[in-house]
Order: C-alpha cells, then sequence, then structure tokens
C-alpha cells in the first residue's frame, strides 16, 4: 500500500534542499523538473508498509468461581495509567458464571504487555458492588495473583506477556465474604 505522505515528504525535503517554493532561491524549471520526476518515481518507489503484529489468542482460565449465579467480567489493560479504571480498558469481555471453573478465550489482542482483572457479577446488576470502605461484596482476581493488602495491585503486579501463537492465563477469583 502507498502513503498518502510519500511525495509530500519528499517534496519538502526536495524544496529545502534546491530552493524551490519554500526555499531562498527560486528556479521554476528546476522545481518543475523535479516536480515531475518526484511525480515519475514515488509510485515505484517501495514502501515498507507498516504491519500490524499478529493478534494472538489469550486463553483465560478463572478459578474458585464460587457459584452459576451471574455473569464473570473480564477487563483487558495495557497501560498502567488506565489499570483498573473500567472507561478506559482495553478490551471487556463476559461469559456466564459456572461454579467452579470458567473458561474464555479472548481475541484480537497484538503481542505485548497487559493486565487482566476480573469480577463475578453474582447479583447481574453489571456493577462490582462494594460495600464500606470500598470492601468488595462480589468476587475478584487479576493475573499473576497479586496480593490486594494493605492496597490493590498496579499494572505491574498483573502485568502478563502475550505472545503469538497463543497464551494462556488463570486468575483466581477471591472472596471477602
Amino acid at each position: 500500500m502507498e502513503s498518502p505522505h510519500l511525495p509530500v515528504r519528499l517534496t519538502e525535503i526536495v524544496f529545502m534542499s534546491t530552493g524551490c517554493p519554500g526555499g531562498r532561491r527560486r528556479r521554476p524549471l528546476r522545481c518543475a523538473a523535479l516536480l515531475l520526476s518526484l511525480a515519475a518515481v514515488a509510485p515505484a518507489v517501495p514502501v515498507a508498509a507498516e504491519t500490524p503484529p499478529a493478534a494472538a489468542p489469550l486463553a483465560l482460565t478463572i478459578t474458585n468461581v464460587s457459584s452459576a449465579e451471574g455473569t464473570v467480567y473480564v477487563a483487558v489493560y495495557d497501560t498502567p495509567d488506565a489499570f483498573l479504571d473500567a472507561d478506559r480498558k482495553r478490551l471487556g469481555a463476559k461469559a456466564p458464571a459456572e461454579a467452579g471453573t470458567v473458561r474464555l478465550l479472548v481475541e484480537g489482542l497484538p503481542p505485548g504487555r497487559y493486565a487482566i482483572a476480573v469480577f463475578h457479577d453474582e447479583n447481574g446488576n453489571g456493577e462490582f458492588d462494594t460495600g464500606l470502605f470500598g470492601v468488595p461484596l462480589e468476587g475478584f482476581g487479576f493475573t499473576r495473583d497479586p496480593s490486594v493488602v494493605p492496597s490493590l495491585p498496579d499494572f505491574e503486579d498483573a502485568a502478563i506477556s502475550l505472545e503469538p501463537p497463543e497464551a494462556q492465563a488463570t486468575l483466581r477469583m477471591r472472596y471477602t465474604f
């Protein structure tokens, strides 16, 4: 695929170095000749198209799910500043809860570092319910199973590397009540 910006960048460089429009000297014939030669050559110039890295599926296993009531929600974060901000997650997924273990496949993630948070919405209200002082009333978990005492983990505590062809992660659901 040809970059629409390639001729512009080349002409800007030529203008600066030859005195064409925008430069100090003006030589109309020289500028016209350069522009025509650029127009003739530009389509033939091979451009290394940026190919996005191949997406790898991420197989998640969520253990210790207390009941088959409700839904298990998954949030995938790709930056430390977005971690645990539901509005800034990279990707979200959900699956019906099953007592014991829930498995799901998250697709469309390019290779990289991700931190994943899950919660078990047992009452079906679509929210992670907390009680007094923010104590969780529903199950929750993170990749790498970091400690949540005395505070929530940060991105680095929960980050995993996703590399093709397939990655796997196990998260343990925790319940405070």
